[in-house]
């Protein structure tokens, strides 16, 4: 008796989606190969742990995080070679400000990257305030209007 583990026929919808995923990750990895981050300058780059809320979803994700040419890059631990997903820190519309109170979490920080704000919360204040100064330097004389 034959059995047939055939997968099943995928709807034209979710096979655009799964090609869009697997493109943004291609698109990730390559960048985050062309910084650098995966030699020597790994070791230069603001890194650490952080949780992210973003505006679409209401739960949080512990991530790993590089920050390296202007690029927030997260992975889902310090052992992964390629990044999840990524955000150009110049792409940012207002500067960062503090979210301790709104998501009643220490070291917390509401980033706008234009889709509205992402909450992130870092095991120190001084993960947050280096990655609030690379936000800010990554938004140039924009960093001044945008907080304002």
């Amino acid at each position: 008796m034959a059995s047939s583990l055939a997968a099943p026929p995928v709807s034209p919808e979710v096979a655009k989606m799964l090609e869009q995923i697997t493109e943004h990750r291609k698109t990730t990895a390559e960048l985050a190969e062309s910084s650098g981050i995966m030699g020597p300058k790994y070791f230069e780059c603001l890194r650490g742990y952080t949780s992210i809320q973003e505006p679409s979803n209401s739960f949080w994700k512990r991530r790993y995080f590089v920050v390296a040419d202007q690029t927030l890059f997260l992975y889902t631990n310090e052992c992964s070679r390629t990044p999840n997903d990524h955000w150009l820190l110049k792409s940012v519309i207002r500067a960062p400000r503090r979210a301790d109170d709104d998501v009643l979490m220490p070291h917390a920080v509401a980033v706008d990257f234009g889709g509205g704000e992402h909450f992130l919360f870092f095991d120190s204040a001084a993960i947050r305030q280096s990655f609030e100064e690379e936000v800010v330097q990554a938004m140039g004389p924009n960093a001044a209007a945008a907080s304002a």
